[in-house]
């Protein structure tokens, strides 16, 4: 009887939802999405087009800017993701990712709905 009593405190124990901390991320993870989307933008403009196909003109420590602040958006949707603290169907790592890494506009919208139904939709305001 005593190793089901122990499994069953250990299993209760480990699993406590914290609304606070998931707060916390889910605003890291917008502050986040909004640096990468503010210097993305800033890149685009230093190439003075928007889609920024010719490489030739891009400033590339707007580039490094850019790239460093993609990766940390990824990070923290990192951690969204494996708190299980996606929306009923969204994919917060996979759409940060194509949004960042792919330059997908519907991947980068469904980030910004999350930030909106998260609660920090006005994070983003600027940034885009």
């Amino acid at each position: 009887m005593l190793p089901v009593l122990a499994a069953s405190t250990l299993a209760t124990s480990c699993s406590s939802y914290d609304p606070a901390q998931a707060s916390a991320w889910q605003r890291d993870y917008c502050v986040k999405l909004a640096a990468w989307q503010g210097a993305r933008n800033a890149m685009l403009s230093s190439a003075g087009s928007v889609d920024a196909s010719d490489w030739r003109n891009i400033e590339w420590a707007e580039y490094d800017r850019a790239e460093e602040a993609g990766s940390e958006a990824i990070n923290a949707a990192k951690i969204l993701d494996r708190e299980n603290l996606d929306h009923a169907s969204s994919y917060i790592f996979d759409d940060t990712e194509k949004a960042v890494i792919d330059r997908n506009a519907d991947a980068e919208a469904r980030a910004a709905t999350y930030c909106s139904g998260s609660g920090f939709g006005d994070l983003l305001k600027g940034a885009r």
